[in-house]
């Protein structure tokens, strides 16, 4: 782990042991009545957990520790809320492709060019800015706030922040990408394309409510965008100079998804850009605490938009540095280190991808690489003035 990782105190140790159930509710503050139904049930889920977590960190050799946390009573369909898929929400019907195409822009993947051991983008704000989505799908938006905060800091030296509440409110979802929309789900695909040509507003402009809500103001360039498209319009750039509007507001001159389940490009991305929105398959990560996660199989569907912030190796293990958006209490200080293979050789598929970034009716299997599919959809923005 990096020095200026470290030094911004992002890992969390304070946890220590595995407390029963009555400890729990008294740390978390639950309520739960003892004997009725709910109790019963909620004890239930806590003491399963509770003995998963202890036969797994009394493996030797592990590299990874589970640890009790505010997750740990949550039913399966409540931690589903915390990805982008709500359960109860499958698309129905069929067809459909992406409703947006990837910006292309000159990204060179200098192939061979040696890349650094480490990387991590510790120093920059937003990683000091550990974000909770609650219980709403919207990790796909914080996703996409993360990484412009990133890139907006990092290419123009300006640290200003980004309405993940706008995002979800305003970013429209007609093919049901990702899930329907807002707290429902969505990409960062979308995301990044309605920000491009809408712009953002500040987080203090439009603050975070974790629900679903219509499309609100805070910036000129979406209040113009909603009169554009009220009009008849389809964008504010439209017609327009990009270079001014939208986006280009701040800096922003388009986005770009990575090659599918390829190691360098992301690596690459990572070393020379900045931070990466990336999708995983987090089912398997209520209960971790500390280390680098190994916990997902080759096969892996992947359900849930977090942001890269880096790499490094720690005792000969590598891993990818991610920065989740449950919170600062979850995990190290609100991220995940997930383990880190050479090249594209970690690969399954993904038999349920409806559950994640595809569209309604993109119900085929489809490959995905690296631990709990990191390389399989990674977005990037670009930004003018930097090199980008």
């Amino acid at each position: 782990m990096s020095k200026a990782f470290a030094a911004a105190a992002l890992v969390s140790g304070s946890r220590a042991g595995l407390v029963s159930f009555d400890d729990f509710l008294e740390a978390h503050g639950r309520a739960y009545e003892a004997g009725t139904d709910e109790y019963v049930m909620r004890r239930g889920l806590y003491e399963e957990r509770l003995a998963g977590a202890e036969r797994h960190n009394a493996q030797e050799g592990r590299l990874w520790t589970a640890g009790v946390n505010k997750l740990w009573d949550w039913t399966d369909a409540e931690l589903e809320t915390l990805r982008g898929w709500d359960g109860s929400k499958v698309p129905g019907g069929a067809g459909g492709l992406r409703s947006v195409q990837p910006h292309r822009s000159a990204f060179l993947q200098q192939r061979g060019a040696d890349l650094p051991k480490e990387k991590v983008w510790g120093e920059l704000a937003m990683a000091q800015r550990i974000k909770n989505q609650q219980n709403c799908g919207s990790c796909w938006a914080i996703a996409v706030s993360s990484v412009l905060e990133a890139h907006a800091q990092i290419y123009t030296g300006k640290v200003r922040t980004f309405s993940a509440q706008q995002i979800v409110e305003c970013t429209p979802n007609p093919r049901h990408c990702g899930g329907d929309g807002g707290c429902q789900g969505a990409t960062a695909e979308l995301g990044m394309e309605w920000v491009l040509k809408n712009g953002c507003a500040e987080e203090s402009e439009v603050p975070y409510t974790g629900q679903d809500a219509a499309c609100q103001g805070g910036s000129a360039t979406a209040d113009m965008a909603r009169a554009l498209v009220a009009g008849g319009g389809t964008s504010f750039l439209d017609g327009a100079d990009t270079a001014a509007m939208g986006g280009g507001a701040f800096g922003m001159t388009g986005w770009e998804t990575l090659p599918k389940n390829q190691y360098e490009p992301l690596a690459r991305a990572l070393a020379e850009k900045g931070p990466v929105a990336v999708s995983v398959a987090a089912d398997t990560w209520f209960n971790y605490e500390s280390g680098i996660f190994n916990g997902c199989g080759k096969d892996a569907v992947i359900d849930h938009a977090v942001t890269a912030i880096g790499y490094g190796e720690q005792d000969g293990h590598k891993y990818w540095l991610i920065q989740n958006s449950w919170g600062a209490d979850w995990g190290e200080g609100g991220h995940i280190r997930l383990e880190r293979h050479d090249q594209d050789t970690y690969c399954g598929m993904n038999n349920d991808p409806q559950k994640g970034v595809a569209c309604q009716g993109e119900t085929d299997p489809v490959p995905v690489c690296g631990m709990c599919g990191v390389l399989f959809d990674s977005v990037v923005p670009h930004f003018g003035g930097g090199g980008q």
